[in-house]
Order: structure tokens, then sequence, then C-alpha cells
């Protein structure tokens, strides 16, 4: 339910707002919804995780991973036809390990006030 809740609204609030949104968001719903550490980080790093996921891939597919490939050029990967794979992981990752972060430290702040 807590994923559900967190990709939801991280959605909703992105297209309006700068990507950092998830943090406070991710924060907020673990304050009030989670039960554990565990379930408070999964839930966070999940739900992000694979919300990225899905909005990468879909903005890079119907352009041919255009813009993919150029940043893999940029940051001087080899040259490959699989490059914006390992983009779209690393994105996601990066977020998910925000949203995670961000849960944790929810919940944290609830147990210890």
């Amino acid at each position: 339910m807590l994923i559900l809740i967190i990709i939801v609204s991280c959605f909703i609030a992105q297209s309006f707002l700068p990507w950092w949104i998830i943090a406070p968001i991710c924060f907020i719903a673990s304050f009030f919804l989670s039960t554990s550490k565990k379930q408070a980080f999964w839930s966070g790093f999940a739900g992000i995780f694979l919300l990225w996921l899905i909005k990468i891939l879909s903005l890079s597919i119907p352009n041919e991973h255009l813009l993919a490939n150029k940043v893999g050029q940029v940051f001087m990967l080899p040259a490959s036809e699989t490059n914006w794979v390992i983009l779209v992981f690393v994105g996601s990752l990066m977020g998910g390990i925000v949203g995670g972060l961000s849960s944790l430290t929810g919940y944290s702040f609830r147990k210890n006030s």
C-alpha cells in the first residue's frame, strides 16, 4: 500500500514540481504509514525505482534512445547499442536510493520524536 501511495503521489507531483519532490513525499508517507525500518526503506526505494524506470523508458524508447546514447558519450562509455540500459538502471537506482533514504528518515523521525 505504501509503495502505491508513493508511486501515485510522486508521479503527480513530478508533473509540476522538480525531481527532488520525491524526498519530502517519501518522508511524509513513511512518517505516517510505515511500520518498520525495513518496510520504510524498501517501500521508498521500490516505489521511486519503479516510477523512474517507467518514466525513463517511456521517454527513451519512442526516440530510439537518442538522448541516452549522447549522455553515454559524455560519460565516455564504450560505444555500444546497450549504453542506454546502463543509464536507465543508474538513473532509476539513484532515484530509488533517494526515495529509500527519505522514507527511512521519515520512519526514524517518527520513532525518535
